[in-house]
């Protein structure tokens, strides 16, 4: 070994209780080329029952073959872990910031249980994945934790990401706060006063404001679909999604016999035949976020910066780009009009050129959103509170819809009948709703394959769904009839 990976596997092993700490090792085992399959599957299963045991064990790994150990640092980097990038690259913070780190770090610990009882997680770690403090998986995991265990459960996971990514993870985790919830301040000084605490405005106080998701079930309780409405469905293609290498999908949709899935490592668009096989890659110009179908030829992109993409799925090429005052997160397109999510604040209606139509407040406090536009409605989902919300194009309220067996909804998709469908991260199931929000039907399970899915999207000239599993990269392809 050369004398200069030396040093660098020096470093690496004199960060070994770090690592042990914080590394989930499969954060970055599909990331490094020249691991053995065997390998992966057993970190995979090991880390299930001792997260400890399969980080030493990757680490034992590394050190036996000198090529991985290159490849490791650039998937730790990929991954966000700059906590353990820093350090190897001997990279260090001035002295400066290493004491407010470790002062901070000390109120935050100390805290940690008030903090718990008044933060609202999902508003700061929507800001924290804005800002790259924390990884998709990370967010996605916080907002399962609140959604299966409550918001005390989403805090504790919240500060355990921060600390595994971000050596300076106080110092963030502040930051996020002050933009998020500036009703909560901290009392720096543990030494201060009741009344100078409050003369000040430093006071960490649960009995002042505090901020509620709405969380409003309907007024009227949805009925299973009556037996005289059936849906047919039927499985028309697997898509096995492992053979592009460890893709992290977010999106999915279908457009002109043509299955397009967004990759997140990648910063690109998949594209698949109808019949599943691989047809090619568009490269990105950022990392996405969002798509939507323009027409057959065209779908837009958004990157969760000031700027949506009009994309030629044929020539791969950038047609236009619609800049926005703000960063742009959820878009849906439909009789013409694009609907996109602006600085989870407000809805901008606008034309292809960027022209804005009109714009209404967002309406939803929830940082988690997905939206689909219907002609005369505007759907979104709320993963933090298991509903659906009915929206007119004006942003007035018409109908909303939860449901014990919808846990966790991650996306929504309309058919041509108006009926809504929506795929549920942690229940594992997708759900019909009727257009009225009265009825609804359970038209998909785990029992046919559904593992974490969180794309979801209906052809309407073909009347088929298209839906991804997040756990092991499939993606299915169902018929779907139905009549009245």
């Amino acid at each position: 070994m050369a004398e200069s990976q030396t040093e660098l596997l020096n470093r690496v092993f004199l960060l070994e209780s770090e690592f042990l700490k914080f590394l989930k090792p499969t954060d970055v085992i599909f990331n490094i080329q020249g691991l053995e399959e065997d390998f992966i599957d057993e970190i995979w299963e090991l880390e299930k029952n001792n997260r400890k045991e399969a980080s030493g064990r990757l680490l034992k790994k590394i050190s036996e073959n000198s090529d991985l150990l290159p490849k490791f640092i650039v998937a730790l980097s990929d991954q966000g872990y700059q906590r353990f990038v820093d350090p190897i690259n001997n990279i260090y913070p001035d002295r400066g910031r290493k004491f407010c780190q470790e002062y901070f770090e000390f109120l935050i610990n100390y805290m940690k249980g008030e903090l718990a009882d008044i933060l609202e997680p999902l508003q700061i770690c929507a800001y924290l994945y804005r800002n790259r403090c924390i990884e998709l998986s990370d967010k996605e995991a916080i907002e399962a934790m609140q959604s299966s265990r409550g918001r005390t459960a989403a805090c504790q996971e919240m500060f355990q990401a921060m600390k595994r990514r971000k050596d300076n993870w106080a110092l963030l985790l502040l930051e996020a706060i002050k933009e998020t919830q500036e009703y909560v301040k901290l009392k720096m000084d543990p030494s201060a006063s009741q009344e100078e605490l409050e003369r000040t405005g430093i006071l960490l106080a649960g009995t002042k404001q505090r901020y509620h998701s709405d969380s409003t079930s309907s007024d009227k309780e949805s009925l299973p679909f009556e037996s005289t409405f059936n849906f047919d469905v039927k499985l028309r293609q697997k898509v096995r999604l492992q053979s592009i290498r460890n893709p992290i999908i977010h999106d999915c949709i279908i457009t002109n016999d043509q299955l397009v899935f967004t990759d997140y490592v990648r910063n690109s668009l998949l594209i698949y035949a109808i019949n599943g096989s691989i047809n090619r890659e568009i490269k990105l110009s950022g990392t996405p976020f969002n798509i939507s179908v323009i027409n057959d030829n065209d779908i837009a992109v958004s990157y969760n910066q000031k700027f949506i993409d009009i994309i030629s799925i044929n020539t791969g090429q950038v047609k236009n780009k619609i800049v926005k005052s703000g960063n742009t997160g959820w878009i849906s397109y439909q009789n013409r009009l694009m609907f996109a999510d602006i600085d989870h604040q407000k809805i901008d209606v606008m034309n292809l050129t960027g022209e804005v139509i009109r714009s209404f407040n967002r309406p939803l406090k929830s940082s988690v959103l997905c939206i689909s536009s219907d002609t005369d409605s505007v759907f979104f989902t709320d993963p933090s509170n298991s509903t659906v919300y009915c929206f007119d194009l004006n942003g007035s309220d018409k109908w909303r819809f939860t449901a014990d067996m919808m846990k966790s909804p991650t996306g929504v998709t309309t058919d041509g009948n108006g009926n809504v469908y929506v795929v549920c991260y942690i229940s594992h199931n997708i759900l019909v709703v009727s257009p009225d929000g009265k009825h609804h039907k359970e038209l998909l399970t785990e029992k046919d394959g559904l593992q974490n899915p969180t794309g979801i999207y209906y052809d309407k000239p073909n009347d088929c769904l298209l839906m991804y599993n997040k756990r092991n990269c499939d993606a299915f392809l169902f018929d779907v009839k139905h009549s009245h």
